[in-house]
């Protein structure tokens, strides 16, 4: 069945400056009897690219998908300092990089799109703490369901995870340039070789997910500050949701891989601290059963979605 597909360049009004938001969006908001499905990209700094096949939900459950690349990734608002050029897409204003901005953003298409009513999120990695934020944050009424996918509780058993599986997967040398890296090619280099035991095992790598990563290489090669830096320099680098997650009051959702970079330990917080969850666990898949387990995976949302 073929879907309609739209393209647009929300505005997004914060700290009195207008930035965009680049959306697409698949199937019918006006005439359809599903929930809308907004599905929340990892990074921070990546796009929507590798998020692309959720609309597989279009195509089979006739669930409207809305995908977007959040600002200061993409094709959305530039802010970052850039080495002597000006940001594409950019107003020249810098906000706060705080988890409040894409919190804020996220709130904006909400209400853009006109959705507030009722819709529901999954988010991927450091999406899941973009959604987990909005449901504690935010108490949204229209929220139906939640659904986190190698997501974490908080960055300190993130870092313990990655430096616990680099250990194994890593030699001594690469493994130091995860945390102190003496040259972006020896950093990329050292993920490279952990993504692939642990990030994604899929060969080829998809097309969707090498854009993904290229959009934020492509940022580390240009900007003197990139969001991920910003944001682990920040807030987000202690940042921790355990002890609030009692406030997340819709049915929760969560998945991982067997040999997830989200390790089970990074995700137990959520199932003991959420009221009404569930979790499924991807036994062939690492951190992107999107694309490694994809039927099991979409059949799995699509039973979820419709309780």
């Amino acid at each position: 069945m073929a879907c309609n597909e739209r393209v647009e360049e929300v505005p997004f009004l914060y700290n009195g400056v207008t930035y965009k938001t680049w959306v697409k969006v698949v199937g019918d908001l006006e005439n359809n009897t599903r929930t809308p499905l907004i599905a929340l990209h990892g990074g921070p700094g990546l796009s929507h690219d590798y998020m692309n096949p959720h609309i597989d939900l279009a195509v089979s459950s006739s669930i409207p998908i809305i995908l977007y690349d959040q600002v200061g990734s993409a094709r959305s608002s530039h802010f970052v300092s850039y080495r002597g050029v000006a940001p594409p897409n950019s107003p020249n204003e810098t906000p706060p990089i705080t988890i409040d901005l894409f919190v804020a953003e996220l709130s904006n298409l909400i209400n853009h799109l006109r959705i507030a009513s009722a819709f529901d999120i999954v988010g991927h990695s450091w999406g899941g703490v973009l959604g987990v934020e909005y449901a504690i944050r935010s108490q949204p009424p229209g929220l139906r369901h939640l659904v986190l996918v190698s997501s974490l509780a908080s960055t300190a058993l993130w870092g313990q995870s990655v430096m616990q599986l680099s250990a194994t997967a890593l030699p001594d040398q690469l493994r130091n340039e995860l945390v102190q890296p003496t040259s972006m090619g020896k950093h990329r280099e050292a993920l490279d070789k952990l993504h692939a035991v642990h990030g994604c095992t899929c060969v080829p790598v998809p097309d969707e997910v090498k854009k993904s990563l290229d959009y934020a290489a492509s940022e580390e090669e240009v900007c003197d500050t990139t969001v991920p830096q910003k944001m682990f320099a920040g807030e987000f680098g202690s940042w921790s949701c355990i002890g609030r997650l009692d406030r997340v009051l819709v049915p929760t959702l969560i998945i991982n891989g067997r040999n997830d970079l989200a390790q089970d330990f990074v995700l137990q917080p959520f199932f003991d601290g959420i009221p009404r969850v569930k979790w499924v666990k991807m036994e062939k898949s690492s951190h992107m059963a999107i694309w490694e387990e994809r039927e099991r995976y979409m059949s799995t949302l699509a039973q979820f979605l419709s309780t």
